[in-house]
């Protein structure tokens, strides 16, 4: 989880990204924060709002090559 930071909220946990996202990341379902009940849900779920990001920054790429 190196782009993100977590710590212990309540009774779960709480991980938010060190890099911002741009807009269009944003619109498009990327999340700032995520919460997860345990630490293995915590890293699934920033693992993959993690390749989201990427995937979509290409999206965002391709978009202004047109």
């Amino acid at each position: 989880m190196s782009d993100w930071y977590g710590e212990v909220r309540g009774n779960g946990f709480v991980a938010r990204r060190i890099t911002g996202l741009t807009e269009y990341q944003t619109r498009n379902g990327c999340l700032q924060e995520v919460r997860a009940d345990t630490h293995g849900e915590l890293w699934l779920l920033c693992d993959a709002q993690s390749r989201l990001a990427e995937r979509v920054g290409v999206a965002e790429s391709m978009r202004r090559l047109k």
